[in-house]
C-alpha cells in the first residue's frame, strides 16, 4: 500500500480558509491514491515551499520511467481554467500536460527545469511573456 502524502503546511493552512477548500484537503489522499493507480505513478516527496500554497505539487515517474509532475489544484479562482489553458499551450510556452481529471483538478504534467519566475519580471514584460503564444 502506497503511504499516506504529507500534506505541506502552507497549503493545509491556505485550505482551512474556506469550506470548499478544507473538503478537498480532505479528499486529497484518496484523490492521489487513485491517480497513482491510474496513471501507473511512482511519486516523490511534494514541494513544499514558499510558492507552494494553492496545489499538492509532487516529483514523480511513470512506469516506463518517463519524469513527470503531478499538480491537484485546490479550488480557486486562478486554477479555474488552468487545465484548458494548458492544453492550448500544448507545452509552449509551458511544461506539456500528459492527462488531466477535471472532477480534482489534477494535472499529470512534463517535468520541467525552472528558470526565471514570471513574478521577478516587471509586469509589462510579465505580460508580454503571457501572451507571446497569441502574438506569434
Amino acid at each position: 500500500m502506497t503511504p499516506l502524502p504529507v500534506i505541506p503546511q502552507r497549503l493545509a493552512v491556505a485550505c482551512r480558509q474556506t469550506p470548499e477548500r478544507s473538503a478537498w484537503l480532505d479528499r486529497l489522499p484518496d484523490a492521489l491514491r487513485t491517480l497513482q493507480h491510474r496513471w501507473q505513478l511512482t511519486l516523490d516527496a511534494s514541494f513544499d515551499d514558499d510558492d507552494v500554497s494553492c496545489a499538492y505539487v509532487a516529483p514523480g515517474r511513470r512506469a516506463d520511467g518517463t519524469p513527470v509532475v503531478l499538480k491537484l489544484g485546490m479550488p480557486h479562482m486562478e486554477a479555474e481554467h488552468e487545465i484548458e489553458g494548458l492544453r492550448f499551450w500544448d507545452g509552449d510556452p509551458s511544461a506539456r500536460l500528459f492527462d488531466a481529471d477535471p472532477d480534482v483538478n489534477a494535472m499529470l504534467l512534463e517535468r520541467c527545469i525552472p528558470g526565471t519566475r514570471l513574478r521577478t519580471l516587471p509586469e509589462t514584460e510579465q505580460d508580454r511573456v503571457t501572451t507571446g503564444k497569441r502574438t506569434t
